[in-house]
């Protein structure tokens, strides 16, 4: 297959090449028969993105941004290479809905990015008009181009886009006032995607699925485009069915022959606790070769509890692939090795929280933690672990933050050049320059890349760096009722930083004395492993810790949500400190 310098292009000669072969298939209902499944073929996904194009022609002009609001399903592929086939540019986002603080983040996507058109579904359009007239942009065409008639495709002509025309918009999870949308052209996403596949070996024809949604990058790069670069198969399901009832993933994988299907962290863990026997029966996992573990980071807990929970239905360990990646570098950067297990690396805790990587063994004494490696990157990066201080690069045995050169880092931050400058061209001390700075910490040994966490999430307590998700997985194992939740850890200043941790709990079936018990074992298991000293805890009702649409927890907003008593709280036991803190932040708001 010849090299083409932009995804139109290349989308239009695989069709012409296996028109026949289904490009896009949607389930809505994972399971037995073919009821609720939609299959695209590649002719048919070629045509309705010229059908598109063509009805774009009279709206848009070349360049215009264009955003793109779907339900699950075909249509979000369909209208999205649509407005890339009219020379615009595309703004994957999810559609409004009944939240306030989702509905002003798309509004203030669409002005960032200076929208000239919506493209909807047909049943989302009136939801879609709502929003935007409550959001100032009326003037703004809001289009659904559901089961066109193909009639005018032939009246496409290609667009003037090359390597440098910029393939779309991809808004980070930032704030509702300063939203990022990463710059990201053809001559950054085709060797992204070829990236990707060689890191997961998928090859001509592979199918690609799962329930991730089409406008988080995961879910475009990694589940949309990256098979049909090869010429492949993107299946997928809702969101919500999954997160209902996990084993419709599992389901849909063994249904569709899926070989990759990519997932975060949670995810893998959800479907740990929630599937039961009865719910698999009969479903043989033998034919995933990539359970592509990303997007937020890796527990080694859980890779070994999914492991060992479903290789009775033929899951293999080593198709359990670890991975790194960010919107910046368009998606893929690393990725466990094809054919062999994750690499896990214990290591001394004490000595982690120093900044230092010491391997221990198994008979070393507590505490310790188990670091995952994202895999080996592909030569296309160059991967440098620098302290962010000082800009040095850093010894193997040593954390640092991970900075990034290569092809598919993105250009920029869309009209943001003060975010643009501050990320994406860094020098070194020495003045080798180019870097992208991921803000992500981590270490490079032995060709592996262990992320470790983010920079800015990185907790200082009593002199000592945390990382928030250790401290998170330890407090969900101290009790049964909080399990099945998830948490938020973060500090407070008192001046000191004090930690807190908010995490759900099913109280239903906890007295007050129950609470409170569970809170001391919280607080004495936080001693023992961390040394945080004195320790805020607070328990809430599940689905009250705020967290992204691809499930990452937002532990800022959380932050701010429990200073300004927005937390539908359960039971709490604060220190003074804390406590006056939070009172404080109420004054000044008051």
């Amino acid at each position: 297959m010849p090299d083409h310098e932009t995804f139109v292009d290349l989308l239009q000669e695989r069709a012409a090449v296996h028109p026949e072969r289904p490009a896009l298939i949607f389930d809505t209902d994972p399971g037995p028969g073919d009821a609720g499944v939609r299959t695209v073929s590649w002719a048919d996904l070629a045509a309705r993105a010229r059908q598109i194009a063509v009805l774009l022609a009279d709206i848009v002009r070349a360049g215009d941004r264009v955003l793109v609001l779907n339900e699950p399903g075909t249509a979000f592929a369909e209208n999205f290479l649509g407005v890339q086939h009219a020379g615009a540019i595309p703004v994957p986002a999810p559609l409004p809905d009944g939240y306030r603080r989702q509905r002003e983040r798309l509004a203030g996507i669409a002005h960032n990015a200076q929208v000239a058109a919506v493209v909807t579904d047909a049943a989302a359009l009136d939801a879609v008009r709502d929003w935007a007239g409550e959001s100032g942009l009326s003037d703004v065409p809001c289009l659904a181009f559901d089961d066109i008639p193909l009639d005018r495709a032939a009246a496409w002509r290609r667009p003037a886009v090359a390597g440098s025309t910029i393939a779309f918009l991809q808004y980070t999870s930032g704030s509702t006032s300063d939203p990022k949308g990463v710059v990201v052209d053809h001559a950054n996403l085709l060797p992204n995607l070829r990236a990707f596949n060689e890191i997961l070996g998928g090859g001509e024809g592979v199918r690609v699925g799962g329930w991730l949604p089409m406008y988080h990058d995961f879910g475009l790069i990694g589940q949309l485009l990256a098979p049909l670069s090869r010429g492949g198969c993107s299946v997928g399901m809702s969101a919500t069915t999954f997160l209902k009832r996990p084993a419709t993933w599992l389901r849909l994988i063994d249904r569709h022959d899926i070989e990759i299907s990519p997932a975060p962290n949670f995810a893998y863990d959800l479907c740990t606790r929630r599937i039961t026997d009865e719910q698999i029966a009969g479903v043989d996992l033998s034919r995933w070769k990539r359970a592509v573990n990303g997007s937020e980071p890796v527990q080694a807990a859980t890779l070994a509890a999914f492991g060992s929970r479903f290789a009775a239905a033929g899951l293999r360990p080593e198709a359990i692939c670890p991975g790194y990646g960010l919107a910046e570098i368009t998606l893929s950067v690393s990725g466990a090795t094809i054919g062999r297990p994750p690499v896990v690396l214990t290591v001394d805790a004490e000595e982690l929280e120093r900044n230092v990587v010491t391997p221990v063994g198994a008979d070393h004494p507590e505490p310790v933690r188990e670091l995952v490696s994202s895999g080996e990157s592909t030569p296309e990066f160059d991967i440098r672990i620098v302290d962010p201080a000082t800009r040095l690069p850093q010894p193997p045995d040593r954390i640092g933050e991970i900075w990034l050169r290569g092809t598919s880092v993105a250009r920029g931050y869309w009209a943001n050049p003060e975010a643009t400058r501050e990320v994406f061209d860094n020098e070194l001390a020495d003045g080798e320059g180019g870097f992208l700075r991921t803000g992500d910490l981590g270490l490079l040994r032995d060709g592996q890349l262990y992320v470790t966490g983010r920079i800015k999430e990185l907790l200082i307590v009593n002199g000592r760096n945390l990382y928030p998700h250790d401290i998170e997985v330890t407090v969900r194992a101290v009790d049964e009722s909080l399990s099945r939740g998830v948490g938020a850890a973060f500090t407070v200043e008192v001046p000191h930083e004090e930690l807190v941790v908010v995490q759900e709990c099913r109280s239903r079936s906890l007295d007050p004395a129950g609470r409170a018990a569970v809170v001391t074992a919280v607080r004495h298991v936080l001693s023992r492993e961390f040394g945080t000293g004195a320790v805020s805890v607070v328990l809430v009702r599940p689905g009250t810790v705020p967290r992204t649409t691809s499930g990452k927890i937002q532990r800022g907003l959380a932050r701010m949500l429990f200073l300004t008593g927005a937390l539908g709280t359960e039971h709490e036991e604060l220190t003074d400190g804390v406590r006056a803190a939070r009172r404080s932040d109420d004054r000044v708001r008051a």
